[in-house]
């Protein structure tokens, strides 16, 4: 018999997908902090394990192999069976749904809170009312519906609530933070070319052909000639916008810098942050914008802007409006008193509101509520 009952945190990847999955892994170890004091193990699976990241070792978290993500009748029960092999009573899951025949399997095994963190992108629809009804009644079934639900942002909570139907008194927000230690001063002195930079994926989903043509009409429309335009990420697309930007004959205003280890200290010889996502939840690149002092231009979809304020501490623009982008990003290529107002209004905000111990702080008191 084993003498402790386990808390489960669930990945949803390989143990070594960086980005915001490391930030999850934070949180896990703050779980492990949490469920310590009940004298529970806590145990983090993945569908597979190259690397055991050194944090979750260091807050003795068990590591392994298991795949929790399938939804088949095979999987379920082989999940089922690693709940009663490790006497788990608590699980957490990361954006995996709020209600579920599993979860009823998971409850006879033992299980008496799960936990679901929601730090899905994007805008979804909401529901029409007799499917409203039915969400929100199937919500509040006590064992097929999780116990509570974690949001990354206050428009991640909404949707939760009006589309996904979960009851309000079971979502919390807890907003993704970043290290704040050692923040320099964002003044930046005026140079010869305004660097213009995107942090993301190149993939279509985060709109770098739309920030492509963009740059396009401030070239070649506007006559900003002193622009350079660079994407710091890798993806599937590189190669793709790459012959993009040659068909536009803005090769010599962009720069493709793939993957870039140090992105903090990059963004401080950078001018102005443009982020052209289709969707986030809470976009972690924008936190680091504000963090290293750049104002910021985003469209207005909700699930990318919910962190901003316009003429604060960014720019927003009309969602897919080249137009209204250009013009957005035209005014600040023109005053480098504009840009240092909004990017030391930024960093205030990133410093006060979006620290890591803030994000933890709210993390606390979520667990204390939820789960007691």
């Amino acid at each position: 018999m084993l003498s402790k009952s386990g808390v489960l945190a669930v990945g949803n990847f390989d143990s070594n997908t960086g980005y915001a999955w490391r930030l999850m892994e934070r949180l896990w170890c703050e779980l492990s902090d949490f469920y310590e004091h009940r004298n529970y193990q806590t145990y983090v699976v993945f569908p597979s394990v190259s690397e055991i990241p050194e944090c979750l070792i260091e807050h003795s978290c068990i590591v392994e192999q298991e795949d929790f993500t399938s939804r088949s009748f095979r999987s379920v029960m082989h999940q089922a069976s690693y709940i009663r092999r490790n006497s788990i009573k608590a699980v957490y899951l990361t954006d995996q749904e709020t209600k579920s025949f599993r979860f009823l399997i998971y409850r006879l095994c033992g299980v008496r809170e799960i936990i679901v963190h929601d730090h899905t992108p994007g805008v979804r629809t909401r529901p029409g009312a007799i499917k409203r009804v039915l969400k929100m009644m199937a919500n509040r079934l006590p064992f097929f519906s999780c116990t509570a639900c974690f949001a990354v942002s206050p428009y991640v909570k909404q949707r939760l609530i009006e589309v996904n139907g979960v009851p309000s008194s079971k979502v919390y927000c807890v907003t993704n933070g970043i290290d704040v230690s050692g923040l320099k001063r964002s003044a930046r002195e005026e140079g010869d070319v305004v660097r213009i930079v995107t942090v993301a994926r190149a993939s279509y989903y985060k709109g770098i052909d739309f920030a492509l043509r963009v740059i396009r009409f401030l070239v070649f429309e506007r006559g900003c000639r002193n622009i350079r335009y660079e994407l710091f990420g890798d993806g599937p697309d590189l190669d793709t916008f790459k012959k993009l930007a040659a068909e536009l004959e803005i090769e010599p205003y962009v720069e493709f810098c793939g993957a870039v280890n140090n992105v903090a200290e990059r963004l401080a010889a950078c001018d102005i942050a443009f982020h052209p996502s289709k969707g986030e939840a809470m976009s972690l690149a924008i936190l680091e914008y504000m963090r290293a002092g750049l104002p910021v231009v985003a469209s207005n979809n909700p699930s990318v802007c919910s962190t901003l304020k316009h003429s604060h501490d960014s720019f927003i623009y009309q969602e897919g409006d080249v137009e209204s982008a250009v013009n957005a990003l035209f005014g600040l290529i023109n005053s480098s008193v504009r840009r240092n107002e909004l990017g030391e209004c930024g960093q205030r905000r990133v410093q006060k509101e979006f620290s890591t111990e803030a994000m933890l702080s709210q993390y606390r008191h979520a667990l204390l509520d939820a789960v007691g």
